[in-house]
């Protein structure tokens, strides 16, 4: 068994002190994280819930236009597009339909009368007055055809942010699919790591323990541990974040190639 100096020891004693506070906080945090998690899946404080890391994960590789396409023909923003589209181009065409308009009147009425106002309206004499005309207009001072060129240029605006929209949400699919293919090589190096970073770890508390190495490569190797776990962990909440975004916009399962379905119906009888 080796030997450490009285320097050492209290840096291990400092090192414990400062895991412990660094435990508290991690439970503290983990806590609301849970209570978080409960909320989302509606179940109960009482139930207990242990989450576990997965040992694979699927090796997918996503196609920036495949993932375009799905996007475009099964998300909502598709139909709001044209939706809009259509829109605009009927201001413009009922415009349009006002230039040479011919408005189409009918009245008919009954006639009587009173020495009062409030009697004037009963017994009403069986006199019928029915007319009936049409409204051509022949001047009005480049009114309709100014209604033409406002509605035209409202058009024009639409396209413009439809365009612009479109762009923005293919930038984000490009990024998204771009992301997920990139994450799946960072999970790997990073589950590497954590296991090279593991193996040292437990062989520097070996070397250690028969005065080899010095705390502070004890230390080097245990912060080196953490860290690539940590890393590792993060980087496999990305990759889950990037593949769950990309279904959520294209309504897909790309791992089964399947579409995502709900029976509601079914879902609210439970």
């Amino acid at each position: 068994m080796g030997q450490i100096s009285e320097n050492d020891l209290l840096q291990l004693k400092l090192n414990a002190l400062q895991s412990k506070a660094d435990v508290t906080a991690a439970e503290s945090n983990l806590n609301a994280k849970m209570f978080q998690l409960r909320s989302f899946l509606g179940v109960s404080e009482q139930e207990t819930l242990n989450p576990t890391l997965p040992t694979s994960v699927p090796m997918l590789n996503m196609e920036y236009k495949r993932v375009l396409e799905k996007a475009l023909e099964r998300n909502s923003f598709a139909q709001n597009i044209r939706r809009r589209q259509l829109e605009a181009d009927y201001e413009v065409a009922t415009a349009r339909g006002n230039l040479r308009s011919i408005d189409l009147f009918a009245s008919v009425g009954y006639t009587g009368q009173s020495n009062a106002l409030s009697t004037s309206y009963r017994g009403l004499v069986d006199n019928q007055v029915v007319q009936v005309g049409v409204k051509i207009p022949i001047l009005d001072w480049g009114k309709r055809r100014g209604q033409v060129r406002v509605a035209k240029s409202n058009r024009e605006v639409v396209l413009s942010k439809i365009r612009q929209e479109q762009m923005d949400f293919n930038q984000n699919i490009f990024l998204l699919v771009e992301n997920f293919n990139n994450q799946a090589q960072q999970l790997n190096i990073a589950q590497e790591a954590d296991l090279i970073a593991e193996k040292r770890y437990r062989t520097s508390v070996e070397t250690f323990m028969i005065g080899k190495i010095s705390t502070l490569d004890l230390n080097d190797a245990q912060n080196s541990k953490d860290e690539a776990r940590q890393k590792h962990i993060s980087e496999l909440y990305y990759y889950w974040y990037y593949f769950y975004q990309i279904r959520s916009l294209t309504l897909w399962d790309f791992e089964r190639n399947t579409e995502l379905e709900a029976d509601f119906e079914d879902i609210v009888r439970r």
